[in-house]
C-alpha cells in the first residue's frame, strides 16, 4: 500500500470503526439475583500459588456453569467461548456435550443461514447480519480460529461444498481494503501468514503486514471496540509474532511497541484501589459497583495486558491485584447475570495468565504457525571480495621473418 494511501488512513479509519456489536450489549443469561453487586473492596493479596488456584477455580466455573447451547446461542456467542477455551471448548447439543469446533465445522445453520460460505476467493465465515448474530467485525471469526490455532487444512462444510481455513485466509487477503477496521484482519493474517507476508488484493494492489500495523497504529484506542482493548491485543499479538521471528523492532513495529507500552502504563495509572481497571478504559479513571461492568472492563483490559506484558512483570503487585479481583469476582458472583462476551474475554485473560504462570501449560503469545521462508537476516552485512579482473595474456610474439 503506497505512502499516500497510508496517510489517508490516519484521518478516516477511526471514524469508520463505529462498533457493530458493542461490548455491553450482548445477550445475557437469566439472572438469579440482583446484578448490582459491589466489589468486596481491597483484600489481602494472595500468594502467587494461591492466586493461581483462584484463577483455575474461576476458569472452571466458566467452563462448567455457563454452557452455551447449539440451538439457542448464536455463532457470535459460541465464537467467544472458543476464544476463551480454544479447540477444547464444548457446547450443549440435545443434552450432551459436543466439541464446538467439530460441530460448527459440520455445515450447521443459524437463523436459516450457514455458518460458512464459499466465495469467489475461497470462503469466509458468515458476515454481519444483525447485532450479536454472526460476525460483529470483519474477519472476527478468523481471528478466533487463529487464537485457537486451528490449522490451515481444517475443513468447514458449506451449502456449496467444503472450504478450508486456508480458503478463509485467502478471502481475507483479497478483500482487505484501506479505511476500514483492521484489528481482526491483522490478528488473523499475522498468525497464518507471518510478519513478513506480502500479497495482492482483489484489485491487484500489493499489501504487507506492515501496512496493517501502520493502520492499527493510527487508530485512537478510546474510539475503537471495547475501549481499544481488542486493537491493542491484536497489536501485541502481532508484535510478539514479529519478535518470535528473531527480528529487532524497527519502523512501524517499533511504533507499535511504543503504543503498547503507553497503554500498559495508562491501564496501571487508571487502576482502582480494589484492583479493577477503569470503567472508562483509557479515557479517564473511574470505578463501578456493578459486577457486569467490572467483568467487562477489567476483563477486556486484563486480556490485553496478558498478551502485552513481559514475563518479568506478571508478578508485579498491580497485575496480581487485577487478576485477583477478576477471579474472585467471577467466583463470588457465579450465580449472577452474565454477558457472554464480557465473561469469555475475561476468561481469556485469566487463561493466558494461568498458561504463562503454570509449568503445566503453554501460552500462545504470538504465532509460530505460519510457513517459514528462509531469508537472509536484515542485520547481516555481507562482505564481498573484490572482483578479480581476468589476467591479461601477453601478446603472442610476431612470427619469425
Amino acid at each position: 500500500m503506497g505512502l499516500m494511501c497510508r496517510l489517508s488512513v490516519l484521518f478516516v479509519v477511526v471514524s469508520s470503526i463505529g462498533i457493530l456489536t458493542g461490548c455491553g450489549n450482548a445477550p445475557q443469561a437469566e439472572p438469579t439475583s440482583d446484578t448490582t453487586t459491589a466489589s468486596t473492596g481491597p483484600r489481602e493479596l494472595e500468594s502467587p500459588e494461591e492466586l493461581l488456584k483462584k484463577v483455575e477455580q474461576a476458569i472452571e466455573i466458566a467452563r462448567k456453569q455457563f454452557h452455551l447451547e447449539s440451538d439457542k446461542h448464536s455463532p457470535w456467542e459460541i465464537y467467544h467461548g472458543i476464544l476463551a477455551f480454544r479447540k477444547d471448548y464444548t457446547i450443549r447439543k440435545e443434552g450432551k456435550d459436543v466439541n464446538a469446533l467439530e460441530w460448527l465445522s459440520s455445515g450447521v445453520f443459524y437463523d436459516k443461514e450457514p455458518w460458512f460460505q464459499k466465495t469467489e476467493f475461497g470462503g469466509r465465515a458468515h458476515p454481519y447480519t444483525k447485532e450479536n448474530a454472526f460476525e460483529g467485525h470483519k474477519n472476527q471469526s478468523l481471528a478466533v480460529l487463529a487464537m485457537a490455532d486451528v490449522p490451515l487444512d481444517h475443513t468447514f462444510q458449506t451449502p456449496d461444498g467444503p472450504i478450508t481455513v486456508a480458503d478463509v485466509v485467502n478471502n481475507a487477503k483479497k478483500e482487505i481494503q484501506e479505511n476500514e477496521e483492521v484489528t481482526w484482519s491483522l490478528w488473523a493474517l499475522v498468525h497464518y501468514l507471518g510478519p513478513d507476508a506480502t500479497w495482492l488484493d482483489n484489485k491487484g494492489e500489493e499489501w504487507r503486514i506492515d501496512d496493517l500495523i501502520y493502520m492499527q497504529n493510527a487508530t485512537i484506542s478510546n474510539d475503537s471496540a471495547c475501549g481499544g482493548t481488542h486493537a491493542l491485543f491484536a497489536l501485541a499479538y502481532a508484535r510478539n509474532t514479529y519478535q518470535n521471528s528473531g527480528e529487532r523492532l524497527r519502523g512501524y513495529w517499533l511504533e507499535a511497541d511504543q503504543k503498547i507500552q503507553r497503554y500498559i502504563e495508562e491501564a496501571r495509572a487508571m487502576q482502582n484501589f480494589d484492583g479493577s481497571f477503569s470503567y472508562d478504559y483509557f479515557f479517564q479513571k473511574s470505578a463501578s459497583n456493578n459486577f457486569q461492568e467490572r467483568l467487562e472492563t477489567t476483563g477486556h483490559t486484563l486480556e490485553f495486558l496478558m498478551m502485552a506484558l513481559p514475563d518479568d512483570r506478571l508478578n508485579e503487585e498491580w497485575v496480581r491485584k487485577a487478576v485477583s479481583l477478576l477471579a474472585n469476582d467471577i467466583i463470588e458472583n457465579k450465580d449472577e447475570t452474565v454477558d457472554y462476551s464480557a465473561l469469555y474475554h475475561a476468561i481469556d485473560g485469566l487463561v493466558i495468565y494461568r498458561n504463562r504462570m503454570s509449568p503445566d501449560h503453554t501460552a500462545q503469545l504470538g504465532s509460530k504457525s505460519y510457513p517459514k521462508t528462509p531469508t537472509a537476516s536484515k542485520t547481516d552485512v555481507k562482505v564481498l571480495k573484490p572482483v578479480q579482473p581476468p589476467a591479461i595474456k601477453a601478446p603472442a610474439p610476431p612470427p619469425a621473418p
